[in-house]
Formats: C-alpha cells, structure tokens, sequence
C-alpha cells in the first residue's frame, strides 16, 4: 500500500526547510502499519502555513494538480496535510483513490471516545473558523469548546517543550470549564511533535492526534477496498 501525505505549504522553501519534510515522513513511517509506505510532498508554492480561510484557498489550485499527479503514479490513497482539509470536496471529484482529510477523521474519531470533545489550536482567532469546519461535519452538538494555545503554526514546529506546557493547561481548563472528555489536537504541527501520549498522561483523557488519525483512516479505508463514493463527489462534467 502506497500512502502519500501531501503538504499544503512549500514547506522545502520555508524556514522549516527539507530537514522538516525528511523527518515528517519518518514519522509518518514509524507509525504505518506493515507493508504501507509513506511518502511526503511539499506543494511548489503556497503560503508557510495555514491560519485563515484566505490560506486555506490559496493552496487549493496547488492539490488540485498535485493529488491528480499522485493518482497517476500509483498512490492508493492521498492525505491533505491540515486539519482544514483544504479542498477536499474538489479533490475527491478530480480522483478515484481516496483522499483523507485530517480534521474529518480526528473529529469522527474522536466523537467515538467521548461525549464531548474539545479541539486545541494555535491562535484564538481560528476559532470561528473550526467552529464552521465541525458544524459542516456535523458534529457540532459534540464540540465542548475551541481554544487557542497563543503560538502560530510555525512556532508549535520549533517549541515541542512550550507547546506540550500550553497544550496541558489549555486541556485542563477545557476539562474544567468546558466539560470536554477528549481533546483534538488542531494542527498537525502538533501532531508531528509526537506529544500526544505526554498530554494524555497529564491530563488523563483521550487525546486525538490527526496525523496518526488520518494516517489509520486512510490505511484502514485502503484495506477495506473503499472510496468516497461518486454519488456524493461525481467527476465534474468536463471531465467524465
């Protein structure tokens, strides 16, 4: 099984560098299962990182050609490397192959561990922006609560230790406040900074890393023999 995590930022051309792309599939590897390779694209251009809906369309045009490349060259599934699965409409249309969007699979994930979920992002202000993505995947009724860590995207890749410190005192003001009974990690940054199990030991709660929830939806619907279905995401007319 051939797996790609397609990134949505030139990230090779950014401050995070080709050093970060290696060691984002590594990670990704050491948490495939047997016989699944992973691979890694960065986009050819794009914004450093996804913070606002302007972002999030921006590297729209850039998947739409580079998840049709990857269905040609033999990919069985595709991951959109941000929880606001940019896109994922559209590219489910242009494809056969499966295509994972993270923040779906985290929050239909974690509806199954709880009642009420809680989502952690990097700023406050994406938090209407999130609140829009869970009602338009129905679980809103099951969203305890949004917050902000107070970092960007760019600072949660380089601060692992700041990041786990704010992650455990946003989650137990969540818990308290909110009720929430799971977390979501909301930003796969984070994910990436494998802190996942560190955060649950603290807070004693299930916590949904995307990464790895994308990365087992997209193996796990591979395996079953499964795709999205063509009556919900039909191949546009200029294209059948």
């Amino acid at each position: 099984m051939r797996i790609l995590y397609q990134l949505t930022s030139p990230m090779e051309k950014t401050v995070l560098g080709a050093a970060e792309v290696a060691r984002r599939r590594e990670f990704l590897r050491s948490r495939a299962a047997g016989g699944v390779d992973v691979e890694v694209w960065s986009l050819g251009d794009g914004p450093q990182s996804i913070e606002s809906e302007y972002e999030a369309a921006l590297v729209v045009p850039e998947l739409t050609r580079s998840v049709p490349r990857a269905a040609r060259e033999g990919f069985d599934a595709v991951i959109i490397g941000c929880v606001s699965d940019p896109g994922l409409g559209a590219l489910r249309e242009l494809v056969s192959i499966p295509v994972v969007g993270p923040g779906m699979s985290a929050v239909h994930l974690a509806a199954q561990l709880g009642n009420r979920f809680a989502i952690l992002s990097p700023l406050e202000e994406s938090r209407p922006r999130v609140e829009r993505h869970v009602e338009a995947l129905g679980f809103e009724a099951r969203l305890a609560a949004v917050r902000g860590i107070g970092m960007s995207v760019l600072d949660v890749a380089r601060d692992r230790a700041a990041v786990l410190d704010r992650l455990a005192e946003i989650g137990r003001a969540v818990i308290r406040d909110d009720h929430a009974d799971v977390l979501v990690l909301g930003c796969m940054s984070m994910g990436f900074l494998g802190i996942t199990d560190d955060v649950q030991k603290r807070l004693e709660i299930p916590v949904v890393n995307p990464v790895v929830a994308a990365l087992k939806t997209a193996e796990m619907i591979v395996a079953l023999g499964l795709s999205h279905s063509r009556l919900a995401y039909p191949t546009p007319g200029k294209l059948a």
